[in-house]
């Protein structure tokens, strides 16, 4: 169809047997339709009266808007002459010109691909017309159709391969996230053990040679017992860091009430000493989760709220959102943070005040925002100095899929630190 100008022409291949010289199609192609027909403005045709005549225009390259095709041709039957058509020109729309009561032919014609059939002997202006105009629109739909099953077919293969590759990679990640834990266990341990026998030697330094060295002495021995032990608690802090990175987040559903009164039993000693107050305001819903994970970022809140604190009565508060039920917060009258720092203070091992003044390894934010977003939550805060802190985090609500813990949970809880240098391994006693 040459392009849609005021007058618009379809270009037909009319493929016929007529031995006449003027064709009856021709001459119906160049009546105007009825007024309630869509109009073919104008329409150009070129004849073959062969099957080889056809196939000669099509190779020179000659494009056609519909073909017509006779199944009598005097060189091809019906088939094989609209097999051999086809094959030519793939994206030709074809009208098969059927005698008429030979449905059989035509229904065969229409299953190898052609777009329509009409009886040769009935056809008129407007029938004409209209099986013209229908035939080039269903061919655009159905060669606009095969190039989206061919992209669709080509985005299938795509992905495919892209599935693959990434379960291979996944299997690689697993071994290597697998190898990876395995060191740092084992590296941790190692570590831990040269630090636990250089403590526990300088004590049995200290109470041997205690009249044999001064005071300043004894002092540096205590320092490297002091920096031992805090270097054992940050090679315990990374690991545990590390294991929550490498965990899949539980759907157990809890109750979080009785994960904040556990860690308030474990708190008890210290309300005791400073006489703080730690209060629940209202029941605290069900979420998903671990219990030891969760209980790991009230434990950590709660004992900041403590910690750092100048108050005479140390006091945090713990809860929800009341329009939010799945955030959480933990309040306390502590000594505040600067606004600029609320970034800074979920770096590990950042401490905005001397060891001195506030102890602890600068671990336990990190490790608090780490499992809440291994949640798919998050942590913020609101604080000004001496007024306080609120912490917010948000958790998954509760849900019925069962997950099981990880595997080190149950291998930490059976596996005991073996025991440091003692007396007995001495080979002696002191009377």
């Amino acid at each position: 169809m040459r392009g849609r100008t005021a007058v618009e022409t379809i270009d037909v291949l009319l493929i016929e047997n007529e031995t006449s010289g003027t064709s009856r199609v021709a001459r119906l192609l160049g009546t105007p339709p009825d007024a309630l027909a869509v109009r073919l403005e104008l329409v150009d045709v070129t004849r073959a009266g062969r099957l080889r005549e056809a196939l000669g225009l099509l190779d020179r390259r000659r494009e056609f808007d519909v073909a017509l095709l006779d199944l009598n041709l005097p060189d091809a039957s019906g088939p094989v002459a609209l097999v051999r058509l086809q094959t030519a020109a793939p994206h030709l729309p074809i009208v098969v010109l059927a005698p008429r009561g030979d449905d059989r032919q035509a229904l065969s014609a229409i299953r190898q691909g052609a777009q329509d059939w009409v009886p040769k002997e009935e056809l008129n202006p407007s029938l004409l017309t209209r099986t013209i105009r229908h035939a080039i629109g269903r061919k655009r739909v159905e060669v606009e159709l095969r190039k989206q099953i061919r992209r669709l077919e080509k985005a299938r293969s795509r992905t495919q391969r892209q599935a693959v590759e990434s379960r291979t990679r996944a299997r690689e990640l697993d071994t290597v996230n697998q190898e990876l834990d395995e060191f740092i266990y084992v590296a941790s341990h190692d570590l831990k053990e040269p630090l636990r026998g250089i403590k526990a030697h300088c004590e049995l330094f200290a109470e041997d040679y205690e009249h044999c060295i001064d005071a300043a002495g004894t002092d540096r021995l205590r320092a490297i017992m002091t920096m031992c032990s805090r270097l054992e608690t940050q090679i315990a802090d990374l690991l545990t860091y590390y294991r929550i990175g490498q965990i899949r987040p539980l759907a157990t559903p809890i109750d979080l009430q009785e994960v904040v009164d556990g860690q308030l039993a474990a708190f008890r000693a210290m309300h005791d000493k400073r006489k703080s107050t730690v209060r629940v305001k209202g029941p605290l819903p069900k979420v998903s989760g671990h219990p030891v994970l969760l209980g790991m970022v009230f434990g950590n809140l709660i004992s900041n709220g403590l910690k750092y604190n100048r108050s005479e009565r140390p006091t945090v508060e713990i809860g929800s959102v009341a329009d939010q039920p799945c955030v959480f917060y933990v309040r306390d009258n502590g000594i505040g943070i600067d606004r600029r720092h609320h970034e800074e203070i979920f770096t590990i091992f950042r401490r905005l005040h001397g060891r001195k003044e506030f102890e602890g390894s600068g671990a336990g934010l990190t490790i608090v925002r780490k499992i809440i977003r291994s949640y798919g939550g998050r942590i913020w805060l609101e604080s000004e100095p001496g007024r306080g802190t609120t912490f917010f985090f948000l958790l998954p609500p509760a849900t019925v899929e069962p997950t099981k813990p990880p595997h080190w949970m149950s291998i930490d809880a059976k596996k005991a630190d073996r025991p440091t240098a003692n007396r007995q391994s001495r080979g002696r006693s002191r009377d």
